[in-house]
């Protein structure tokens, strides 16, 4: 049972993929053909379409679930099977779910809590995880996919894209930088990529793949080839 699903603009599997769902994330069911659901996620209002057989309905005992999300590496499983979960993805309270007639079992203790997290010791789990676009998972992500995640983890909810996400939080100068702050790039006087600030001048962010760069008040700074890669726009603090 796959852990993640595409959202599509069509209803087809040819069509580009503009976001994706964890496992336990929700959506309202908006319309619906015979192999295709039109949704909107509950999270950040984003709408798609997503094949019939990746989605269930909510469980009974759903809105009861703590929220906890699960680490790089957990598992939902049971004697026949398993469901590797990507960092974002929400557990039952009770570590046990019922799914199509099959008890699954969360089988890793080590859960992130909102108050034992911090932005960039979440972003790093997520390190080297090739970039695709409409991603959100270790098996791929795109940059405000990233924040997202990241930020939704930590409790704060932010919208799918960076050009969205730039409209969240509060401006702070180069100078005034920490870590954990969102930092925007800007192309064409058009806001076009995100990452998350760390310690030293340095930050996290999906390009070609989940690494970390130099941050200069210029930009992005290639730590292997030196180039700069982004032209910094702002950086703001959520």
């Amino acid at each position: 049972m796959q852990s993640w699903v595409p959202l599509r603009s069509e209803q087809s599997s040819s069509s580009e993929m503009v976001s994706s769902l964890l496992f336990g994330e929700t959506c309202l069911l908006i319309e619906e053909t015979v192999e295709w659901i039109n949704v909107s996620c509950d999270h950040d209002g984003y709408q798609g379409w997503i094949p019939q057989s990746y989605v269930r309905p909510a469980l009974d005992n759903f809105r009861e679930w703590n929220r906890k999300v699960a680490v790089h590496g957990a598992i939902m499983q049971n004697s026949t099977g398993r469901i590797d979960l990507s960092p974002g993805s929400i557990i039952p309270n009770d570590l046990e779910c019922n799914l199509s007639g099959s008890v699954f079992r969360y089988s890793d203790a080590r859960v992130f809590e909102p108050e034992n997290a911090d932005a960039a010791g979440l972003a790093n789990l997520f390190l080297h995880t090739p970039y695709l676009w409409g991603g959100r998972s270790v098996w791929g992500i795109d940059c405000s996919g990233l924040v997202q995640v990241v930020y939704g983890i930590l409790g704060k909810p932010l919208p799918r894209d960076a050009s969205q996400q730039v409209n969240t939080g509060s401006a702070v100068s180069f100078a005034e930088q920490q870590s954990g702050d969102l930092a925007f790039f800007e192309k064409d006087e058009r806001i076009t990529h995100v990452g998350i600030v760390l310690s030293d001048n340095r930050i996290i962010h999906a390009s070609g793949k989940v690494r970390i760069d130099f941050l200069t008040e210029s930009g992005i700074i290639n730590s292997e080839t030196g180039q700069n890669t982004h032209a910094l726009s702002c950086i703001k603090r959520v």
